[in-house]
């Protein structure tokens, strides 16, 4: 009825990518009104981003390993690709913790707004580093083939089976 996904991590990084900026621009409209219950999504979301994104960094290193072993020249890209993973999980983790904080001062304004501030700055950075990550990530597969499998009955190698190269693959071609 449930098939969980192999390999598991293409499936699971886009959630702390939508979760960070969903974050981060409840975080922003939380500097200018205190209406709702901004400060709480704020908060409950940025932990769920931060919880995601530690998910994501445990089935990325599970399945480099393996891709690793196949694909030996893959590893630069692949450690790139993870230390930006790495550095967003980590900022936001720090942004969620700020949120968490800017609720115990929710009725202090002065303070609830700097707060607000320093938790959508915060949120930025692990937006900026959530960008690098997937970039890096999309190169990886879509430009240099790491983690593809060659169709069955060729002798092609993951990279030269890339779908950047073939025609039929590539956007509006």
């Amino acid at each position: 009825m449930f098939e969980v996904p192999d390999p598991l991590h293409p499936a699971v990084v886009h959630f702390p990518i939508v979760l960070i900026f969903l974050g981060t621009l409840i975080s922003i409209l939380t500097i200018f009104t205190r209406r709702g219950a901004l400060p709480q999504f704020t908060a409950v979301i940025l932990i769920l981003a931060a919880g995601s994104a530690q998910f994501a960094v445990i089935t990325g290193g599970d399945q480099a390993d393996d891709v690793i072993q196949r694909m030996p020249k893959a590893r630069p890209l692949i450690r790139d690709h993870a230390e930006w993973g790495e550095r967003m999980r980590t900022i936001a983790v720090i942004a969620a913790v700020v949120a968490v904080v800017a609720l115990a001062f929710y009725r202090a304004r002065g303070f609830r707004r700097i707060l607000a501030l320093v938790t959508a700055i915060i949120g930025a950075a692990a937006c900026y580093c959530a960008v690098e990550a997937a970039q890096l990530g999309g190169a990886m597969v879509y430009h240099h083939g790491v983690g593809q499998i060659p169709p069955t009955g060729t002798s092609a190698s993951p990279a030269e089976a890339t779908p950047a190269s073939s025609p039929e693959a590539t956007p509006g071609g």
